[in-house]
């Protein structure tokens, strides 16, 4: 149903919360005990929710994000999406990451921690590091748009992603429109959109599902 790169993961899993971000001209500062809450539709159709709750202390965030899709046929569950992850960053960076993952009866179970100079995944039945600084697809973090790769904590892949900042417009949030700066990231397979308020922080994600359809995020 859908490609599962758009998911949680991607969508999947969002701010440096403390960290300017000089290449879009706002800054991505949030407070402590931030929650970041979404509907998700495929078109015009609800078919879930996303939640990220986010918590600052010092240098370090830990993230905990939740998502539940259904998609219904004919009063018949045609497609059911469940995840959860827990991730920490310091200075921005991942320090460890866990994940579980129930795609339509696909499962996945992803563990990592930081390692010297780098990060390591433990996917069950391979293991892989990486070297750096690793950041996954925290769209909360706008920080994510100056990155190279993307670790997606669903699959524990490193992905390639290139950033275009397309310009101002204007969003719906909770019934009133406000200026959104959008910008444009493309992995090999996607190309997701994601919208900036300069005060709310992230508040719309539109993307391709590689299936003829479109997942959008609405800010609650």
């Amino acid at each position: 149903m859908f490609n599962q790169r758009v998911r949680p993961a991607l969508v999947g899993g969002l701010l440096a919360l403390a960290l300017p971000l000089t290449l879009t001209g706002f800054s991505a500062s949030a407070s402590v005990d931030q929650t970041f809450r979404f509907e998700v539709l495929l078109d015009d159709r609800p078919i879930g929710e996303h939640r990220f709750d986010i918590d600052v202390s010092g240098d370090q965030q830990r993230v905990t994000s939740q998502a539940e899709f259904e998609v219904d046929f004919l009063f018949i569950t045609a497609y059911r999406y469940r995840h959860q992850s827990n991730e920490l960053f310091r200075n921005g960076c991942l320090q460890r990451l866990s994940s579980t993952t129930d795609d339509n009866g696909t499962r996945y179970k992803i563990d990592g921690s930081a390692v010297n100079n780098g990060f390591r995944v433990d996917r069950g039945e391979e293991v892989e590091q990486f070297d750096g600084c690793v950041k996954t697809f925290a769209y909360w973090d706008s920080a994510i748009l100056q990155q190279p790769k993307l670790l997606n904590p669903q699959t524990g892949e490193l992905e390639a992603v290139s950033v275009q900042r397309r310009g101002a417009e204007q969003v719906a949030v909770n019934g009133s429109e406000v200026e959104a700066t959008r910008f444009e990231l493309v992995t090999d397979e996607l190309t997701i959109n994601l919208w900036y308020n300069d005060e709310l922080g992230w508040v719309r994600l539109a993307s391709d599902t590689g299936k003829g359809a479109q997942l959008i995020y609405r800010r609650l």
